[in-house]
Formats: C-alpha cells, structure tokens, sequence
C-alpha cells in the first residue's frame, strides 16, 4: 500500500509505532548498559548493594520491554503489524 492508499489512521499508527520501535531501541540499549555496570560494580569490594540494585533495574527493564513490545504489537483482537 503506498503512502497515498493509506488512511490517515493507519499513517498515525505506523507513526506511532515507529515511536514505539525507537523506545524499544533505547530500553535494550538501558539493559545492556545496566549489565555492564552491574558486572563493573560487582568486582568492587562494598558495592554488593549497587550490585542488587542494577541487576533489579536490568530485571525491571526487561519487563517493561517485553510488556511495550507485547502490547504495541499483539494486544488487540487483530494483527498490529499489518
């Protein structure tokens, strides 16, 4: 479908999803930088407490990816990506 076929509708939601993708982008990139950290802070003898709390942070990360990814993409009664 080209640009001139689409709805106003559809070209607000492929906008949107677009948003969507680039916060997804920027959550995996947050997840990656709190294992490096963790596994950084992890070697540094009485940081055990900052240790927990980015691995907490990473754990929590990966949940609101999924959950975005999940609802963005699969969550209605029709196919999101078409």
């Amino acid at each position: 479908m080209s640009d001139l076929e689409r709805t106003p509708e559809q070209a607000a939601r492929e906008a949107g999803l677009r948003e969507v993708s680039d916060v997804l982008l920027n959550i995996e990139q947050a997840i990656k930088r709190a294992d490096r950290a963790q596994r950084t802070v992890s070697m540094t003898v009485g940081c055990d407490d900052l240790a927990r709390m980015l691995t907490t942070a990473s754990r929590n990360l990966e949940t609101a990816r999924k959950d975005l990814f999940q609802n963005a993409y699969f969550s209605a009664d029709e196919p999101k990506l078409f």
